[in-house]
């Protein structure tokens, strides 16, 4: 029988057919989270750095790394394991540390996020289960994470970046609870039958479940526009489906009590696009100049630029379209790999294209307005017109929420929902490898990693562009469109 492991325990407390799903049938290609599995990697190699001691192998699979484990503890004296494995029967884990004092050992999970979370203590629950199992004396548990508050005050000093959470009363209070989980997964493991599980929040909770288009597949033919995209949905949802109502085109209207759900529900069946010309007055009166504005930014886990925190969300790339006036449009981008952190270089460039005077749009402005704020702080020579510059924006995601919804949006104001319905040539789905935030920061990781061809670095420099341009361009004409239809 295949070995209950860390990984496959918490797959299967999130959902049991998760774990059978990838014990028996599993994707032919893993989802991963590429950014967050580069972040782990880094905290890995950062904790190895502060305290030396040895690390088991990996490379010639579980069995040998569990006889190399065995060795090294018999080792006597105090000591530091890094990834030491375990195996009792059919239970088998690979641990990030483990320190022994003396007689007590310490074991500690090591985690990228900035707070210890319910997911992370039946991790190193059911670590400290089978650790404890193998007669390995675990007293002490701890969970190592990110200080989100710690500042880099010295290039390469990391002191103060890693915090320890005792953790051991949490777990200990857990472990028959833990115990008994393991046991009834290891018999879902065993099955030769998938579990039959209705999907629900579990298929998003605590982490996206690879498995949901499959599940989905499974449960039948679904309407084009299920009950479920309705905004906040909640508890209306909960009863629109408890009663049999699984298709918005059927629903009675009648049942529809929320304003926003009636817009939503009357465009769907009726094929007619919403649209309130009132909530775009405003908009309507701004005058030219005007600038278009999107920023690219990512947030590492362990900060390499002075004075900023961990996933401190930090600018590499901009997009700004200028309207001088009517058909007079400017375009100016900004990439930055090598000369990452060099923000007096960004900054002027950005201030160099932008009008000085005029609204500056955005979509969720929020986000835009805190990069240029940033900026301010990191550029005090440039903090006037960065700061005037945040002033300036407008954000077009409330006006476009409050005048407009097309029912192929389902449900959605994203911006990545709402540009296809107003132009199919702005279909993200159209560009490049980088259609998305994420892959946006893969890119430029892959970017600064030095190790691509100049070829492939080509690409994907271009694809970098390419989408950021299509952010900004996209609001140019959303914002045409809002006013433009307004007038009709």
């Amino acid at each position: 029988m295949p070995w209950l492991t860390k990984s496959r325990f918490t797959s299967g407390l999130q959902c049991p057919k998760r774990l059978w799903n990838e014990l028996h049938e599993p994707l032919e290609l893993p989802v991963a989270d590429a950014v967050a599995f580069v972040n782990g990697r880094r905290i890995d190699q950062l904790v190895q750095e502060f305290a030396p001691g040895t690390v088991i192998s990996r490379e010639r699979g579980m069995p040998q790394a569990i006889a190399e484990t065995a060795r090294a503890w018999q080792r006597p004296g105090d000591q530091v394991l890094y990834q030491p494995a375990f195996r009792v029967g059919d239970l088998a884990v690979i641990a990030d540390i483990l320190r022994r004092t003396g007689n007590r050992a310490t074991l500690i999970e090591v985690k990228s996020s900035t707070s210890v979370k319910a997911v992370h203590l039946a991790d190193v629950g059911f670590q400290t289960l089978v650790l404890r199992a193998a007669r390995v004396p675990v007293e002490r548990v701890l969970l190592a994470h990110v200080d989100g508050q710690f500042v880099l005050r010295r290039i390469g000093n990391y002191e103060g970046l890693i915090r320890e959470v005792d953790v051991t009363g949490e777990v200990e209070a857990q472990l028959p609870d833990i115990a008994e989980s393991a046991a009834r997964l290891k018999e879902v493991m065993a099955s030769t039958t998938r579990p039959q599980v209705p999907m629900g929040a579990q298929c998003t909770r605590p982490f996206q479940c690879p498995f949901m288009a499959r599940c989905t597949a499974e449960r039948g033919p679904l309407p084009k526009y299920p009950v479920e995209l309705l905004p906040h949905g909640g508890e209306t949802v909960d009863a629109l489906l408890i009663a049999g109502h699984l298709d918005l085109m059927q629903v009675p209207a009648e049942l529809l009590t929320s304003e926003l759900h009636q817009r939503v529900h009357q465009a769907t069946v009726t094929g007619r696009p919403y649209f309130d010309a009132g909530a775009t007055t405003k908009l309507r009166e701004c005058t030219f100049p005007r600038g278009y504005l999107d920023f690219e930014t990512i947030g590492l886990a362990i900060p390499e630029l002075l004075g900023t925190r961990p996933y401190q969300p930090l600018p590499f790339q901009f997009s700004l379209h200028v309207e001088r006036s009517a058909g007079e449009i400017e375009h100016t981008e900004y990439l930055a790999i090598d000369s990452f952190g060099d923000f007096e270089a960004l900054a002027r460039a950005l201030l160099q294209g932008l009008p000085d005077r005029g609204p500056l749009f955005a979509y969720n402005a929020p986000f835009e307005r805190g990069v240029l704020e940033g900026l301010a702080e990191r550029v005090p020579a440039l903090a006037l017109e960065l700061k005037d510059a945040a002033g300036r924006l407008e954000d077009l995601l409330p006006v476009t929420r409050a005048a407009y919804y097309h029912r192929d949006m389902k449900g959605s104001w994203s911006i990545k929902a709402v540009l296809p319905t107003i132009a199919e040539s702005l279909d993200y789905e159209g560009l490049g490898e980088v259609k998305e935030a994420g892959a946006a920061q893969l890119a430029f990781l892959e970017l600064r990693a030095g190790t691509l061809t100049p070829a492939r670095a080509a690409v994907l420099r271009q694809a970098l562009l390419e989408y950021c341009k299509r952010d900004t361009w996209g609001l140019v004409v959303l914002k045409r469109f809002l006013c433009e239809e307004a007038l009709e």
